[in-house]
Protein backbone atom coordinates (compact mmCIF):
# COMPACT_ATOMS: atom_id res chain seq x y z
CA UNK A 1 0.00 0.00 0.00
CA UNK A 2 1.46 3.44 -1.25
CA UNK A 3 1.94 5.85 1.67
CA UNK A 4 0.21 9.27 2.14
CA UNK A 5 1.86 12.49 3.15
CA UNK A 6 0.01 13.84 5.89
CA UNK A 7 -1.42 17.24 5.47
CA UNK A 8 -1.09 20.45 7.82
CA UNK A 9 -3.25 20.35 10.71
CA UNK A 10 -6.91 21.39 9.96
CA UNK A 11 -9.49 22.89 11.67
CA UNK A 12 -12.65 20.46 11.99
CA UNK A 13 -16.23 22.00 12.12
CA UNK A 14 -18.59 20.56 14.69
CA UNK A 15 -20.42 19.31 11.22
CA UNK A 16 -17.21 17.07 9.88
CA UNK A 17 -16.32 19.64 7.53
CA UNK A 18 -12.63 20.77 7.13
CA UNK A 19 -11.61 24.32 6.57
CA UNK A 20 -7.92 25.40 6.02
CA UNK A 21 -8.01 28.81 7.53
CA UNK A 22 -8.12 29.41 11.64
CA UNK A 23 -10.96 30.67 13.11
CA UNK A 24 -10.92 34.38 14.76
CA UNK A 25 -11.15 33.68 18.72
CA UNK A 26 -14.85 34.45 19.73
CA UNK A 27 -15.92 35.24 23.42
CA UNK A 28 -18.13 32.13 24.98
CA UNK A 29 -21.40 33.21 26.30
CA UNK A 30 -21.65 32.03 29.99
CA UNK A 31 -25.60 32.12 29.71
CA UNK A 32 -26.23 29.99 26.79
CA UNK A 33 -25.49 27.23 24.07
CA UNK A 34 -22.43 28.04 22.09
CA UNK A 35 -23.35 29.47 18.37
CA UNK A 36 -21.80 28.55 15.02
CA UNK A 37 -18.96 30.66 15.23
CA UNK A 38 -18.11 30.31 18.82
CA UNK A 39 -18.10 26.61 17.83
CA UNK A 40 -15.87 27.33 15.34
CA UNK A 41 -13.22 29.11 16.87
CA UNK A 42 -12.98 26.07 19.89
CA UNK A 43 -13.05 23.16 17.20
CA UNK A 44 -10.27 21.20 18.34
CA UNK A 45 -7.48 20.77 15.38
CA UNK A 46 -6.88 17.12 14.12
CA UNK A 47 -4.67 16.18 11.60
CA UNK A 48 -5.34 14.14 8.69
CA UNK A 49 -4.54 10.87 8.44
CA UNK A 50 -5.74 9.21 5.03
CA UNK A 51 -3.39 6.37 4.67
CA UNK A 52 -4.50 5.16 7.87
CA UNK A 53 -8.26 6.20 7.60
CA UNK A 54 -8.05 3.84 4.23
CA UNK A 55 -6.29 1.19 6.70
CA UNK A 56 -9.44 1.41 9.22
CA UNK A 57 -11.83 1.38 6.19
CA UNK A 58 -10.67 -1.65 5.00
CA UNK A 59 -10.67 -3.49 8.46
CA UNK A 60 -13.83 -2.35 9.17
CA UNK A 61 -15.44 -4.36 6.02
CA UNK A 62 -13.89 -7.71 7.46
CA UNK A 63 -14.65 -9.63 10.69
CA UNK A 64 -13.23 -10.44 14.01
CA UNK A 65 -13.18 -15.08 13.69
CA UNK A 66 -11.53 -14.26 10.37
CA UNK A 67 -8.58 -12.02 11.44
CA UNK A 68 -7.90 -14.55 14.54
CA UNK A 69 -7.83 -17.24 12.25
CA UNK A 70 -5.08 -15.14 10.34
CA UNK A 71 -3.02 -14.02 13.34
CA UNK A 72 -2.86 -17.78 14.34
CA UNK A 73 -1.73 -18.74 11.17
CA UNK A 74 1.25 -16.39 11.81
CA UNK A 75 1.96 -17.29 15.16
CA UNK A 76 0.46 -14.72 16.89
CA UNK A 77 -3.31 -16.53 18.50
CA UNK A 78 -2.92 -14.97 21.89
CA UNK A 79 -4.21 -11.73 20.82
CA UNK A 80 -7.59 -11.77 21.92
CA UNK A 81 -9.41 -9.98 24.74
CA UNK A 82 -10.98 -11.24 27.83
CA UNK A 83 -14.62 -11.96 25.80
CA UNK A 84 -16.10 -10.29 29.04
CA UNK A 85 -15.50 -7.06 26.96
CA UNK A 86 -18.47 -6.11 24.65
CA UNK A 87 -19.69 -3.51 22.83
CA UNK A 88 -22.25 -1.27 24.19
CA UNK A 89 -24.17 -2.00 21.33
CA UNK A 90 -23.95 -5.19 19.02
CA UNK A 91 -23.61 -3.33 15.87
CA UNK A 92 -20.42 -1.56 17.14
CA UNK A 93 -17.16 -1.92 15.14
CA UNK A 94 -13.82 -0.36 16.33
CA UNK A 95 -10.81 0.17 13.89
CA UNK A 96 -7.82 2.03 14.72
CA UNK A 97 -3.87 2.60 16.42
CA UNK A 98 -4.03 1.44 19.73
CA UNK A 99 -3.44 4.95 22.11
CA UNK A 100 -2.93 3.51 25.67
CA UNK A 101 -3.84 4.73 29.01
CA UNK A 102 -2.23 3.49 32.32
CA UNK A 103 -4.11 3.13 35.48
CA UNK A 104 -3.53 2.63 39.36
CA UNK A 105 -5.83 2.39 42.34
CA UNK A 106 -5.94 5.49 44.77
CA UNK A 107 -7.92 6.35 47.66
CA UNK A 108 -6.93 10.26 47.10
CA UNK A 109 -8.90 12.87 45.63
CA UNK A 110 -6.54 14.90 43.88
CA UNK A 111 -7.16 16.96 41.09
CA UNK A 112 -3.87 16.86 39.69
CA UNK A 113 -4.35 13.39 38.56
CA UNK A 114 -7.71 14.46 36.44
CA UNK A 115 -5.48 16.93 34.58
CA UNK A 116 -3.03 14.52 33.88
CA UNK A 117 -5.71 12.36 31.89
CA UNK A 118 -7.20 15.24 30.38
CA UNK A 119 -3.57 16.34 29.07
CA UNK A 120 -2.98 13.12 27.86
CA UNK A 121 -6.52 13.26 25.76
CA UNK A 122 -5.22 16.52 23.89
CA UNK A 123 -2.14 14.44 22.71
CA UNK A 124 -4.25 11.91 21.07
CA UNK A 125 -3.79 12.01 16.86
CA UNK A 126 -7.20 10.56 14.27
CA UNK A 127 -8.04 8.02 13.96
CA UNK A 128 -7.06 6.35 17.35
CA UNK A 129 -8.49 3.83 19.92
CA UNK A 130 -7.92 4.64 23.43
CA UNK A 131 -7.31 1.64 25.24
CA UNK A 132 -7.54 1.90 28.96
CA UNK A 133 -6.47 -1.29 31.46
CA UNK A 134 -7.82 -2.26 34.43
CA UNK A 135 -5.95 0.38 36.86
CA UNK A 136 -5.29 -2.12 39.04
CA UNK A 137 -8.58 -1.24 41.27
CA UNK A 138 -10.37 -3.94 43.11
CA UNK A 139 -13.65 -1.78 42.96
CA UNK A 140 -16.22 -1.95 39.71
CA UNK A 141 -16.01 1.80 38.63
CA UNK A 142 -16.76 3.62 35.53
CA UNK A 143 -13.70 4.45 33.78
CA UNK A 144 -15.23 5.75 30.73
CA UNK A 145 -18.41 8.23 30.40
CA UNK A 146 -19.83 10.07 27.86
CA UNK A 147 -18.08 13.27 28.36
CA UNK A 148 -15.06 11.38 28.18
CA UNK A 149 -16.26 9.68 25.13
CA UNK A 150 -17.31 13.33 23.69
CA UNK A 151 -13.71 15.49 24.22
CA UNK A 152 -11.60 12.70 22.87
CA UNK A 153 -13.33 12.00 19.41
CA UNK A 154 -12.99 15.75 19.29
CA UNK A 155 -9.13 15.13 19.45
CA UNK A 156 -9.19 12.14 17.03
CA UNK A 157 -10.33 9.07 19.05
CA UNK A 158 -12.61 7.14 17.00
CA UNK A 159 -13.96 4.54 20.12
CA UNK A 160 -12.62 3.03 23.12
CA UNK A 161 -11.60 -0.07 24.72
CA UNK A 162 -12.17 -0.28 28.71
CA UNK A 163 -10.98 -3.05 30.86
CA UNK A 164 -13.66 -1.97 33.57
CA UNK A 165 -16.79 0.00 33.68
CA UNK A 166 -18.61 2.34 31.47
CA UNK A 167 -21.57 4.72 32.76
CA UNK A 168 -23.60 6.91 30.67
CA UNK A 169 -24.01 4.20 28.21
CA UNK A 170 -26.98 5.48 26.65
CA UNK A 171 -25.36 8.64 25.55
CA UNK A 172 -22.68 6.73 24.53
CA UNK A 173 -24.60 4.68 22.44
CA UNK A 174 -26.46 7.81 20.67
CA UNK A 175 -23.40 9.47 19.89
CA UNK A 176 -22.53 6.76 17.61
CA UNK A 177 -19.38 6.53 19.16
CA UNK A 178 -18.20 2.97 19.30
CA UNK A 179 -17.24 1.59 23.56
CA UNK A 180 -15.84 -1.98 24.56
CA UNK A 181 -16.06 -2.39 28.06
CA UNK A 182 -16.37 -4.88 30.95
CA UNK A 183 -19.50 -4.02 32.67
CA UNK A 184 -21.55 -0.66 33.30
CA UNK A 185 -21.67 1.19 36.40
CA UNK A 186 -22.60 4.33 37.79
CA UNK A 187 -20.01 4.48 40.32
CA UNK A 188 -17.48 7.82 39.82
CA UNK A 189 -13.36 6.67 39.07
CA UNK A 190 -12.40 9.78 40.67
CA UNK A 191 -10.90 8.98 43.76
CA UNK A 192 -10.46 5.73 43.37
CA UNK A 193 -8.31 5.31 40.07
CA UNK A 194 -5.75 7.67 38.41
CA UNK A 195 -4.25 7.77 35.19
CA UNK A 196 -0.44 7.05 35.83
CA UNK A 197 1.04 7.36 32.35
CA UNK A 198 -0.44 7.47 28.97
CA UNK A 199 0.64 6.12 25.81
CA UNK A 200 3.52 3.27 27.16
CA UNK A 201 3.04 -0.44 26.63
CA UNK A 202 -0.11 -1.56 28.96
CA UNK A 203 -1.73 -5.00 29.95
CA UNK A 204 -5.20 -5.79 29.18
CA UNK A 205 -7.36 -9.03 30.03
CA UNK A 206 -7.12 -11.64 27.53
CA UNK A 207 -8.93 -14.59 26.37
CA UNK A 208 -5.99 -17.47 25.67
CA UNK A 209 -3.47 -15.99 27.85
CA UNK A 210 -4.20 -13.93 31.53
CA UNK A 211 -3.22 -10.58 29.80
CA UNK A 212 -2.27 -9.57 26.17
CA UNK A 213 0.30 -6.58 25.75
CA UNK A 214 -0.73 -3.40 24.27
CA UNK A 215 1.75 -1.02 22.65
CA UNK A 216 0.76 2.17 21.59
CA UNK A 217 0.46 1.84 17.37
CA UNK A 218 -0.83 -1.87 17.73
CA UNK A 219 -4.28 -2.05 15.94
CA UNK A 220 -7.26 -2.53 17.74
CA UNK A 221 -10.02 -4.26 15.98
CA UNK A 222 -13.63 -5.08 17.63
CA UNK A 223 -16.68 -6.27 16.50
CA UNK A 224 -19.62 -8.53 17.93
CA UNK A 225 -17.39 -11.53 18.45
CA UNK A 226 -14.43 -9.57 20.42
CA UNK A 227 -11.62 -7.35 20.40
CA UNK A 228 -7.86 -8.39 18.63
CA UNK A 229 -4.99 -6.68 19.29
CA UNK A 230 -3.08 -7.36 16.23
CA UNK A 231 1.06 -6.37 16.55
CA UNK A 232 1.84 -2.64 14.93
CA UNK A 233 4.32 -4.38 12.13
CA UNK A 234 1.73 -6.97 11.03
CA UNK A 235 -1.15 -4.36 10.54
CA UNK A 236 -0.60 -4.39 6.88
CA UNK A 237 0.33 -8.08 6.11
CA UNK A 238 -2.60 -9.03 8.74
CA UNK A 239 -5.19 -6.76 6.67
CA UNK A 240 -3.81 -8.31 2.74
CA UNK A 241 -3.98 -11.41 4.09
CA UNK A 242 -7.30 -11.31 5.79
CA UNK A 243 -8.64 -9.74 2.31
CA UNK A 244 -7.10 -12.98 0.05
CA UNK A 245 -8.81 -15.45 2.62
CA UNK A 246 -12.14 -13.60 2.79
CA UNK A 247 -12.26 -13.69 -1.09
CA UNK A 248 -11.51 -18.00 -0.22
CA UNK A 249 -14.99 -17.85 1.89
CA UNK A 250 -16.83 -16.25 -0.18
CA UNK A 251 -16.42 -18.90 -3.24
CA UNK A 252 -16.72 -22.02 -0.37
CA UNK A 253 -19.70 -19.31 1.13
CA UNK A 254 -21.37 -19.97 -2.25
CA UNK A 255 -20.76 -23.49 -2.80
CA UNK A 256 -21.88 -24.32 0.43
CA UNK A 257 -24.87 -22.22 -0.32
CA UNK A 258 -25.82 -23.93 -3.18
CA UNK A 259 -25.57 -27.92 -1.56
CA UNK A 260 -22.50 -28.97 -2.82
CA UNK A 261 -20.90 -31.85 -0.45
CA UNK A 262 -19.77 -30.42 2.37
CA UNK A 263 -16.55 -32.59 2.64
CA UNK A 264 -15.63 -31.67 -0.94
CA UNK A 265 -16.47 -27.74 -0.12
CA UNK A 266 -13.64 -27.74 2.42
CA UNK A 267 -11.25 -29.90 0.80
CA UNK A 268 -11.39 -27.68 -1.83
CA UNK A 269 -11.08 -24.46 -0.02
CA UNK A 270 -10.11 -25.37 3.76
CA UNK A 271 -12.23 -22.65 5.06
CA UNK A 272 -15.07 -23.77 7.30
Amino acid sequence: MKSTSIKPKTNVRPNGSLNNETSPKTNVRSNGPLNNETRQAYAPKIVPNPEMERICNHYKKLYSGLIFDVLEHMGFANQTLAHEITPLSLDMKLAGPAFTMKGATTAVKDEKWRYRRLGAIKEMTYPCVEVRDAGTTPFNVALYGELTATTARAHGAVGAVVDGGTRDSGMVISMGFPLFARYRSPVEAFGRVITLDHQVPILMSGELTETVVVNPGDFIFGDIDGVIVIPKHLILPVLQEAERVEGVEDSARAEFKAGGDPVEVFNKYRRL
